[in-house]
C-alpha cells in the first residue's frame, strides 16, 4: 500500500508538471520570424473577368490582358485592358476591330512614351499560329500613333514572338528588347531572346539569353534598376509547373543562371513577374485556387493576377573549408542581433544552398553548426537587400581533429 500510494503522487506531480510547462508555455512570448512578404489576388477591377494575365504597372496605371466573348458569341478573344489604382478597367483603343486578331501582353518603354504589345490569331486548339510583336509610339495629344510591326528579323514567319519588355542596358548603353519565342537556335522550346534598339531607332539581330534551358522559358520581364531579368520556366527542380526566377547580368556582362523566386513560387503555374520599383509593388499571375475558383486542387482553369510586397532573403551556402566541398546537413540558425530571438531554424539540412527570408534594415547573427565541424558565427545587416538583391553568404566549415 505504501508503495502503491509513493506511484499516485509521482504520477499527480507529473501531471501537474506537465499543465505548469503547457501554461508556461503559453506565456512565453515566442519569436515571429520574417516570411517571404505578403501576397494576395489583386483586386477585382484587375481580376473582373475569367482570368486575366501580363500585368505591368506604369505610374499609378496598371496594362494588363483579359479574355472577352466575340462579337459573333463564339469564343473569345484576348483584348488589352489599363486600369487606373481603384478605378475601373477600360479597354484600350489600340484593341484591334475583328473577332480573329487577339491583343495581349502590352508594356511600355523607360520614357513611357512607347508601348509594345502582341498580335496573333488562333489556331486550332487554341495555340497561335504565328505571333508577332508590334509597337506605337505617342503622339503629341498622349493617343498611341500609328502601329509598326517589329522587322522581320524578329517577326518571322511562322514563328511565336511574344511577351515584350523594355528596359535599359548599362553594359551596352542602349535599350535592349526581351521577348519570349520558339524560333530556331534556342536551346529548347521557348526561350528568351533580346535584342538591343540602336540610337537610330533599328533594332539590332535577336540573342539568345544565356540562362535559358531545353525546356520552356517564358514571360520575361526586365528590372533596369538591378540589371535583372525575371522570367517563368518549367524546368526541372521547382516548385511545380511554371515557376519565376531571376536571371542577374555579371560584372563581365553576361548573364548568370537564374534562380528560383521563392516568396511567389507554388505548385502551381507562376508567370508574368513584373515589378513596380516605386510603390515596391510586384504583379504576377498564378493558377493557384483563390476565390474565383477555390477547392480546386489541381489549379485554376484560368490565370489571375496577384499583386505583393516581397521581404528580401539571404542565401547561405555551406562548404568545407578543407576542400571547399559541398556540405550537407547543416543546421542553420537565424538569431535577432538585438532580441536574442532565433527567428529561423534548419536542422540537417538538405541541400547546401538555403535561402532564408529576412526584413531590411536590421541586424542578424548567422549560426551554422555540423557534428564533426566548429561552428560558425557570422553578424550581418539587411540594410540594402530586397527581393531582388539578396545578401549571399558562403559559409566554410573547418572539421575538427
Amino acid at each position: 500500500m505504501k508503495y502503491l500510494h509513493l506511484l499516485k503522487v509521482l504520477v499527480l506531480l507529473c501531471f501537474t508538471l506537465q499543465a505548469d510547462a503547457q501554461y508556461l508555455d503559453t506565456m512565453i512570448e515566442k519569436p515571429t520570424p520574417p516570411t517571404a512578404g505578403e501576397v494576395n489576388l489583386a483586386s477585382n477591377n484587375l481580376n473582373f473577368v475569367e482570368g486575366a494575365s501580363a500585368p505591368f504597372r506604369y505610374g499609378d496605371k496598371i496594362y494588363f490582358t483579359a479574355p472577352v466573348p466575340k462579337k459573333s458569341g463564339s469564343g473569345k478573344v484576348s483584348r488589352l485592358y489599363s486600369a487606373v489604382l481603384g478605378s475601373p478597367a477600360t479597354p484600350q483603343l489600340i484593341n484591334p476591330k475583328d473577332d480573329e486578331t487577339n491583343a495581349a501582353q502590352a508594356t511600355l518603354n523607360i520614357g513611357g512614351d512607347r508601348i509594345y504589345y502582341t498580335i496573333f490569331k488562333d489556331a486550332p486548339g487554341g495555340k497561335p499560329a504565328q505571333s508577332e510583336i508590334w509597337y506605337r509610339d505617342k503622339e503629341y495629344d498622349g493617343t498611341w500613333g500609328h502601329v509598326v510591326p517589329l522587322p522581320k528579323s524578329i517577326n518571322e514567319m511562322g514563328i511565336v514572338n511574344k511577351q515584350p519588355t523594355c528596359g535599359f542596358d548599362f553594359t551596352l548603353k542602349k535599350e535592349v528588347l526581351y521577348f519570349a519565342s520558339n524560333r530556331p537556335g534556342g536551346k529548347g522550346g521557348f526561350d528568351i531572346w533580346y535584342c538591343p534598339i540602336n540610337r537610330d531607332g533599328s533594332f539590332g539581330n535577336p540573342v539568345n539569353a544565356d540562362f535559358n534551358t531545353p525546356f520552356d522559358e517564358v514571360t520575361p520581364f526586365f528590372y533596369t534598376h538591378a540589371q535583372m531579368v525575371f522570367f517563368s520556366s518549367n524546368m526541372p527542380g521547382g516548385d511545380g509547373g511554371f515557376d519565376v526566377y531571376r536571371a542577374a547580368k555579371s560584372e563581365k556582362g553576361t548573364w548568370l543562371s537564374g534562380e528560383s523566386l521563392s516568396a511567389v513560387n507554388t505548385a502551381f503555374d507562376e508567370t508574368y513577374f513584373s515589378y513596380h520599383q516605386p510603390s515596391q509593388s510586384s504583379y504576377f499571375c498564378s493558377n493557384r485556387p483563390n476565390e474565383h475558383c477555390q477547392n480546386n486542387s489541381n489549379g485554376c482553369a484560368d490565370l489571375f493576377i496577384f499583386k505583393g510586397k516581397l521581404n528580401g532573403n539571404l542565401v547561405v551556402t555551406t562548404m568545407s573549408e578543407m576542400d571547399s566541398a559541398t556540405l550537407y546537413g547543416c543546421n542553420v540558425e537565424l538569431e535577432d542581433f538585438e532580441t536574442g530571438k532565433i527567428e529561423i531554424t534548419i536542422l540537417q539540412s538538405e541541400d547546401n544552398v538555403m535561402e532564408l527570408p529576412i526584413l531590411p534594415s536590421k541586424k542578424y547573427r548567422l549560426i551554422v553548426s555540423r557534428k564533426g565541424y566548429y561552428p560558425v558565427f557570422l553578424q550581418l545587416e539587411s540594410m540594402f537587400t530586397d527581393f531582388a538583391h539578396p545578401i549571399r553568404k558562403t559559409v566554410y566549415l573547418k572539421p575538427m581533429k
